[in-house]
């Protein structure tokens, strides 16, 4: 996949500066605040799961204090009988205690099983962030290069015109040229070159929306983008595509692990009534106030301890613990009917845009033809400047439908795949093929 990305900038890349899609989102990957958040989070819930099984290992810690008694106290037990160890008001001890869990009603175990499923859940939030920002980049970028495409076609429009209206005044001085004619092209020119500049501030407001998710400022200088077109895709059917979402999709996933997370609760909110069991020892030295001498002492032994009246809150905690396992299993059929419904429509989708594209294909040859038509016309002098007009802007209104297909036929192939989970930077350069010696091209308004 690697080999992947690297074609598709290769043939783009005219210039070293030159912005390539893949680049795009490997810096959008690498840098966008919200993902980087998440990448973090990921590595918080390492921690808290390498907290969870360190819970049920041995622990040792280390004791020192130091203590003003009001009565004299033994500095250590008794070791023999008749012999009573010497007394102080001020002991001093330092030592080691140890606990190790034996029994605690599964609540640890199950406190593993619930920090490794929130991992798990945030490393799909992760592969979600992915999905979602590669799709965002892919689609900003795409639009950049339509708008582009689509500005080169209204300049195209803009000469003609222009020329049109040259053409008009000169005939309008040796008397062969009504002013309507002219006014009419004038209206014209000058929606067009409005136009125009709609489109540049559509295309300048989307630059500064690419370089916002790529988590960086809008340079200075304009970068040029590289231009991309459609792969030929695979086929597939329906019903394989939604196993394929059932199976794959984050939020799905995240949901089933949601369910799963809400039984490990369950069970660790039925362990706090259970009875709890653990091994105890220490060892420590102690020395009264008066003396330097040290005297060792050590202790090990079991504890033990049962739960016998709380007040009802471990009962309402089980309770609430269950209702909570239900509710994640109703989110968990929704995130199902909701995935299905995204492929279903994204299926649509796609086929829409497919459907779209051929007729727009079709519309520019017949326009083209019948602009051609009614130039040779106007050049013969049997036509008027209104049907060649009329001409002009039905191939204008094409090649803009032509370009909308194109692009909505890209964004539709992206959907379906992050509607079935599966859409990341190698499977949006498999979408893509790179438009030979095509680079977006600087365009002023």
């Amino acid at each position: 996949m690697a080999a992947l990305l690297a074609s598709m900038g290769a043939g783009a890349e005219e210039a070293s500066s030159t912005l390539t899609l893949p680049g795009a989102i490997r810096q959008a990957l690498d840098f966008n605040p919200q993902q980087v958040s998440q990448r973090l989070e990921v590595a918080k819930s390492e921690n808290e799961l390498r907290a969870a099984r360190g819970a049920k290992l041995p622990s040792v810690d280390l004791t020192a204090s130091a203590t003003r008694y009001g009565y004299p106290t033994f500095v250590h037990s008794i070791r023999e009988l008749g012999t009573f160890p010497p007394l102080d008001d001020t002991i001093y001890d330092y030592g080691v205690a140890l606990k190790l869990p034996l029994y605690t009603g599964g609540k640890l175990s199950q406190g593993v099983v619930l920090a490794d499923l929130t991992r798990e859940i945030s490393l799909e939030r992760e592969r979600l962030g992915v999905q979602e920002l590669s799709y965002n980049v892919s689609t900003v970028y795409l639009k950049i290069e339509q708008l582009a495409a689509l500005g080169q076609a209204y300049d195209a429009r803009i000469e003609s015109l222009d020329s049109q209206e040259q053409r008009i005044a000169l005939l309008r001085r040796v008397g062969r040229a009504a002013k309507l004619d002219y006014l009419k092209v004038h209206g014209q020119l000058t929606k067009a070159r409005h136009d125009r500049l709609q489109i540049e501030n559509r295309r300048q407001e989307a630059r500064s929306l690419l370089y916002q998710l790529m988590g960086r400022e809008r340079p200075a200088q304009e970068t040029p983008l590289a231009r991309y077109e459609a792969a030929p895709a695979p086929a597939r059917n329906l019903e394989e595509v939604k196993q394929q979402a059932f199976a794959q999709h984050p939020e799905l996933r995240i949901a089933e692990q949601q369910s799963n997370a809400g039984a490990a609760q369950e069970a660790i909110a039925r362990g706090e009534r259970y009875p709890a069991l653990s091994l105890v020892g220490g060892y420590g030295e102690r020395r009264g106030g008066d003396t330097s001498q040290f005297y060792e002492d050590w202790a090990v032994g079991l504890q033990f301890s049962v739960p016998l009246l709380d007040g009802g809150v471990r009962r309402a905690r089980v309770d609430e613990a269950v209702l909570a396992r239900e509710q994640a299993r109703q989110g968990m059929e929704q995130a199902r009917l909701e995935v299905a419904k995204q492929v279903q429509d994204a299926w649509d989708a796609q086929a829409e845009a497919e459907s779209r594209l051929q007729v727009t294909g079709t519309s520019i040859e017949e326009a083209t033809e019948a602009l051609a038509i009614e130039k040779l016309k106007v050049e013969q002098g049997v036509g008027v400047i209104t049907d060649l007009l009329n001409a002009e802007s039905a191939l204008l209104t094409a090649q803009a439908d032509r370009l909308q297909a194109q692009f909505d036929l890209i964004v539709a192939r992206l959907g379906l795949l992050r509607a079935t989970g599966t859409l990341d930077p190698e499977r949006v350069a498999a979408l893509l093929k790179p438009q030979s010696n095509s680079v977006e091209e600087h365009e002023k308004p």
